[in-house]
């Protein structure tokens, strides 16, 4: 009975935190109404934004905008075809400085700071548009930047969350710290960021917001074919569809209500994580330090804390599954089992990646059972116990491996979609994204380009996109993404050159213990941390597996493994149990330091 309200009780306070979050996401901020359109055949009329129709010509939009708190300030505009002027309370503003490609930039749009704006009373803005080809259309948002009010009490409310997630998952002090810190950060990167600036991995033809969008508005799961990332399994988008319900988000929100869902998903990742790294070292202060640290801070974290999609959710399921995996493989503990299952089934109905952790768990029970083979008599005594917790584990495992895959399954041998797992997204991919497939690109590691080219890119071969482990550890630093200047080039550099080091401290690190290790400890020791093992290479030959089954660049992104960020933080940390042992590892180690250190520098510098 007592966990039974122990459980409603995390589930109230986790409910009242996504709709405190949902609330502050609805706070005052600038609003767009009487949108209307007009053009020389037309009379003026009432539209709604986003606005798309077919018409070809020169036509006009005009939009109320109320609420805004400055004479300047920055908006992202995205027309189709052309902008070819703005007008602001019947004045013309200079769009000199926007390029030919800006102006007709269909997908992202631009960013512009508008002035003369009259914080007093309602603006005005109008835009003249010209389309050369049908459909046309529209759209303005405000790249949110936070009110000082809106930055604390989002602060305050994550952080109170974070105070009761700790109760249960178990922190030190000193990792606490570093999670308030790395929240500050990731709330810093937000200010900075719009949701259409590294926010959406897809932006239209049935992405992330269009999935959400039709769960709320059809109350059915889409077909997995008419969409980008319909073929991806539910639950996350059920979460978000509910939580914007519940939440009763207005479009004055717009996707910041999205972005705080992210940073709650973020939050009890980093939890879980931590926790995860205080049960390896709970009584050894620096490896606990540097791991938590280098965990909280690290670059392209902080990037995808804020990303919408079902990435975020993904890494509090998967990682929640590992810390009751832990619990399990040092207790054996059904209790803790039936969690790790519970979560494993989370995440496997958040997104396939999933099936990594649900690998681990089944590996990880059958050496549990051979084991208790190999005694007659402690194996009649658990015999039932084994037996029930087999059946609970793959009950979970195949209910939602048939709600993950049915669908998709289902459309496949209706002949609606050309493949069971990825549904028709890789017939339509752009073929700029396709990459090579030969034994090269898995082997070879372009030392030379990674040192070279601070970032990754998905669609030139310069910076070394065409090899596997290039594009892996560039992207696991700073995503897909690139940033301008020359500050920020010796910033992705640098982190380059700490990444190599601290993952030669790991091999080093192994090699100079095996001449001291016999056999027979090393078997022993590998099998006290299988999790750790485990959750190191499974997630890896999955990434490699969809890699070749579909060679495109992006399919290479570490946000896809990223949860394995707690299992290198972890191996690089082991050098500090004993660093006067290992002195040499111990200092490239540090790498990760600078790299965790070198985020505050970065986000400043953005």
């Amino acid at each position: 009975m007592r966990k039974i309200k122990y459980f409603f009780l995390c589930m109230s306070v986790c409910i009242l935190t996504l709709i405190s979050l949902m609330w502050i996401a609805n706070w005052k901020s600038i609003s767009f109404s009487n949108a209307t359109f007009s053009s020389v055949s037309e009379k003026s009329h009432t539209i709604d934004l986003p606005f798309s129709q077919n018409f070809v010509g020169h036509y006009t939009i005009g939009v109320n905008v109320d609420n805004v708190s400055n004479e300047t300030q920055e908006f992202r505009i995205i027309p189709d075809d052309e902008i070819v002027a703005i007008r602001v309370n019947g004045k013309a503003i200079s769009i000199d400085q926007l390029s030919s490609s800006d102006r007709r930039n269909y997908e992202s749009g631009f960013t512009m700071e508008i002035g003369n704006l009259n914080a007093a009373k309602t603006n005005i803005l109008e835009f003249d548009i010209v389309n050369t080809s049908n459909p046309t259309g529209f759209r303005i948002s405000t790249t949110h930047h936070l009110s000082n009010t809106q930055f604390i009490s989002m602060f305050i409310v994550l952080l109170v969350f974070a105070v009761f997630l700790k109760q249960s998952l178990k922190i030190s002090q000193w990792q606490f710290l570093f999670l308030t810190i790395s929240l500050l950060t990731s709330l810093a990167y937000l200010s900075k960021t719009d949701s259409r600036t590294r926010t959406f991995d897809v932006y239209e033809g049935g992405g992330h917001k269009d999935y959400i969008e039709h769960l709320i508005t059809h109350r059915e799961l889409p077909n997995p074919g008419e969409g980008w990332e319909y073929h991806q399994p539910p639950l996350y988008y059920l979460i978000a569809a509910t939580t914007n319900v519940i939440g009763k988000v207005s479009e004055r929100a717009n996707d910041l209500w999205a972005q705080l869902l992210a940073l709650y998903f973020w939050i009890i990742f980093l939890v879980s994580g931590l926790a995860c790294l205080h049960i390896a070292f709970r009584k050894r202060l620096a490896p606990l330090l540097l791991s938590s640290l280098a965990f909280c801070m690290w670059p392209s974290g902080i990037i995808h804390s804020i990303r919408i999609g079902n990435d975020l959710a993904l890494y509090a399921f998967y990682t929640l599954s590992f810390f009751y995996t832990l619990k399990w493989w040092k207790t054996r503990d059904s209790w803790a089992l039936c969690w790790a299952g519970v979560w494993m089934g989370a995440s496997l109905l958040t997104k396939s990646n999933g099936l990594t952790v649900a690998a681990t768990l089944g590996v990880l029970f059958s050496c549990h059972v051979f084991s208790s083979l190999k005694n007659k008599e402690h194996f009649q005594h658990k015999k039932k116990k084994l037996i029930l917790d087999f059946l609970m584990l793959s009950g979970i495992f195949t209910t939602t491996f048939l709600l993950n895959f049915g669908d998709n399954i289902y459309y496949y041998l209706k002949g609606t979609t050309n493949d069971w797992l990825l549904s028709n997204v890789s017939q339509s991919i752009n073929e700029g994204l396709k990459v090579g497939n030969s034994a090269q690109n898995y082997v070879i590691f372009d030392l030379a380009t990674y040192l070279l080219h601070p970032f990754i890119s998905t669609w030139d071969d310069i910076s070394g996109r065409q090899y596997f482990w290039n594009f892996l550890l560039r992207s696991s630093l700073s995503s897909e993404f690139s940033f301008q200047g020359n500050m920020l080039s010796y910033w992705g550099i640098s982190n380059g050159i700490f990444l190599l080091l601290s993952l030669m401290s790991i091999a080093i690190l192994f090699l100079q213990k095996q001449p001291y290790q016999s056999l027979k400890n090393l078997s022993l020791s590998t099998y006290k941390q299988l999790p750790w093992v485990l959750t190191f290479i499974l997630p890896l030959l999955l990434l490699l597996a969809y890699r070749i089954k579909a060679p495109l660049s992006c399919n290479t992104d570490f946000r896809y493994i990223y949860p394995v960020l707690i299992n290198i933080t972890f191996l690089a940390a082991l050098t500090w149990k004993t660093p006067k042992a290992f002195p040499i590892p111990a200092f490239l180690s540090l790498g990760l330091v600078l790299i965790a250190t070198n985020s505050l520098i970065w986000v400043n510098l953005i």
